[in-house]
């Protein structure tokens, strides 16, 4: 009899817990707050605000400042749906005219979860083109160029827990190993922009570059993906500098 009341309060007590360090998060500025902050204001013991913030991170209730060991309430203006739908209408002439102007397919990719999410493409004039995803597909964060881009923006906590989740995975996708993706983790930071190849497709080169929160956090990416033949190293930089450009414009008006 005691073990059933005791079961049948956990969940209440759980989420009880967990609304109070959201509460907490969202009454203190964008800066967020450390473990020991938030142990001090609420109560709780270390670990167990570990085990929330895990939780609440991974349904986007919360998220990390930067690459920094702080953590703020996730604020959005409107649901999840309309601000995806909102930020597609605004992309949209921005990115056809990146198409245009460099020929090949570009892509609008989110993070939702341990996964990359694409909201919308649009396809260039070159004959050949190079369409790995397509709207309302999902796999797994970093394994295309967008979604590398938005991976190498998390702080390291993050990403290893990302990798370890989609470990399984990985190897469906050109037979990507989670060393490979830490070093291209490791080359995206150090260029500035993502460039991953032969891994959701074959043949294939993207560049992907992620905008960031006042914070530091990935909010969305961009990526132009074509044949590797028109990919020299010379037009991935000057790619990567035409998708900074565009993120700007795209930023602009939202």
């Amino acid at each position: 009899m005691t073990t059933a009341n005791t079961d049948n309060s956990a969940g209440p007590r759980t989420l009880r817990r967990g609304l109070h360090i959201l509460q907490t998060l969202q009454a203190h500025d964008e800066n967020g707050l450390s473990v020991t902050e938030l142990s001090r204001l609420t109560g709780l013991q270390r670990p167990t605000i570990y085990r929330l913030l895990a939780a609440l991170t991974e349904c986007d209730f919360v998220q990390t400042v930067g690459k920094t060991r702080r953590y703020a309430a996730t604020k959005q203006v409107l649901a999840p749906t309309e601000t995806e739908h909102h930020l597609v209408e605004i992309a949209k002439p921005f990115m056809r005219e990146l198409a245009f102007k460099v020929g090949d397919a570009v892509f609008l990719i989110i993070r939702e979860n341990n996964n990359s999410l694409t909201l919308w493409r649009e396809i260039g004039p070159y004959p050949v083109q190079i369409l790995g995803t397509y709207v309302n597909k999902r796999q797994p964060l970093g394994v295309g160029s967008a979604g590398m881009a938005l991976l190498a923006q998390l702080d390291d906590d993050t990403i290893s827990q990302i990798i370890e989740s989609n470990s399984n995975a990985l190897d469906h996708y050109g037979g990507m190993t989670q060393r490979e993706m830490r070093q291209l983790i490791d080359n995206t930071r150090t260029r500035g922009y993502s460039v991953v190849g032969n891994y959701a497709v074959r043949g294939a080169l993207g560049v992907g570059c992620a905008l960031c929160s006042s914070q530091g956090y990935p909010l969305f990416a961009l990526s132009v993906t074509a044949i590797t033949e028109r990919m020299p190293a010379r037009r991935q930089k000057e790619i990567a500098r035409l998708i900074h450009q565009t993120l700007e414009q795209i930023a602009e008006k939202i």
